[in-house]
């Protein structure tokens, strides 16, 4: 104890703050995967609350009962949306399918164009380019035949499992989020006189707030991007503006793909055919997309949770190394974890030598 007295202040702050970092990378790493579907419950019960409560007090329908009325309308409201949306989807899919012969036909012929084009700038015989590229088409078939479609059967099994396991989970957490609301008040009055109960709750109520906001300022990011390519969809006259602008705006909230990896490709197609404006719009619709992405993510989301913009960038590409593609979340959440148990500790001590200094009869200024 002595020793810890007699230590520089910041060797003591690069102490906490290298065993509060540890202790969040173990928690991520052994115990988040055990107890990740009774946080997702609590949020769903954090949701359904207010609504809970409102029955509770004013028809007196008790809180099981109500919170099952409120996680039954949550559930309607959402899988009606889904469904809305995805019958759209669907539609534009369906619509896709049957045209794809055609599209096939007017990829066959730009092939020949381009292998005529390629056999006549390398003086080769006619054909030749065609011939070479069949046989690859050919090679990667016999591939699929003989690689793909054999593990297709196992995979589909796998597949299976996973479905059924997935619906167990599922739920666990609708069970759990009623049984949530029905005790959460009775462990609230037993446990908030005790300061653990005090100190844990400062930080899951930052962390739920910060948590509210992160997710809000992604959504709001994928809704813009999702815009701007339905947008540029719609200017170039593309048939399937809305399945594709939701598309690429999956694929541009993923850390590794981006929306380039359709915009980039669609364009240079477009400038290969001829059609200089659309492959304009598409550069336009990517570029927009960066700009919204780069620009507005570490900006926004580190307004919304209380953290600087740069230690929000920091913090998602420490996490993107460190779990994949969920490090883009936990890497946030990890930040606002450690900053919240370290000002935590901070005050705590700050109150303990304010009190011993009381208690002492020193003036600490």
């Amino acid at each position: 104890m002595k020793i810890w007295e007699d230590m520089n202040e910041r060797v003591k702050l690069f102490i906490k703050l290298l065993i509060i970092t540890l202790g969040v990378y173990l928690g991520f790493r052994l115990i988040l995967p055990l107890i990740l579907p009774f946080i997702i419950a609590y949020l769903l019960a954090w949701i359904i609350r207010p609504s809970t409560e409102f029955l509770y007090k004013k028809a007196r329908i008790p809180r099981t009962i109500g919170g099952s009325i409120s996680l039954i309308v949550l559930i309607f409201l959402i899988g009606s949306g889904l469904f809305y949306l995805g019958n759209l989807l669907i539609k534009q899919a369906v619509n896709f399918a049957r045209n794809i012969p055609a599209y096939l036909n007017i990829l066959a012929g730009k092939l020949d164009n381009i292998c005529s084009n390629f056999d006549e700038t390398l003086g080769l015989t006619t054909g030749s380019a065609r011939a070479a590229m069949d046989d690859n088409i050919l090679k990667v078939v016999d591939k699929v035949k003989t690689d793909v479609i054999p593990g297709m059967t196992a995979r589909t099994l796998n597949f299976t499992v996973k479905i059924i396991g997935f619906i167990g989970i599922l739920l666990i957490i609708l069970i759990s989020a009623v049984l949530i609301i029905k005790e959460a008040p009775g462990l609230r009055k037993k446990y908030e006189n005790y300061s653990i109960y005090n100190d844990i709750n400062k930080v899951t109520t930052r962390l739920a707030d910060a948590g509210v906001a992160y997710l809000r300022a992604q959504l709001l990011i994928m809704v813009l991007v999702a815009v701007c390519c339905v947008t540029g969809l719609v200017v170039i006259g593309n048939d399937y503006a809305l399945l594709l602008g939701i598309l690429i705006s999956i694929l541009d909230a993923l850390p590794i793909i981006g929306s380039g990896m359709i915009l980039i490709p669609w364009s240079i197609i477009m400038l290969i055919n001829g059609n200089i404006f659309a492959a304009a719009v598409l550069i336009t619709v990517y570029l927009l997309c960066q700009i919204i992405r780069e620009v507005a993510e570490p900006k926004l989301i580190g307004n919304r949770i209380g953290i600087k913009p740069l230690y929000t960038l920091i913090s998602m590409y420490i996490g993107l190394k460190l779990f994949g593609v969920a490090g883009f979340i936990l890497g946030p959440v990890g930040l606002i974890i450690i900053i919240a148990i370290l000002k935590g500790i901070n005050d705590k001590e700050a109150r303990n030598k304010k009190l011993y200094a009381l208690d002492k009869g020193v003036d600490l200024e």
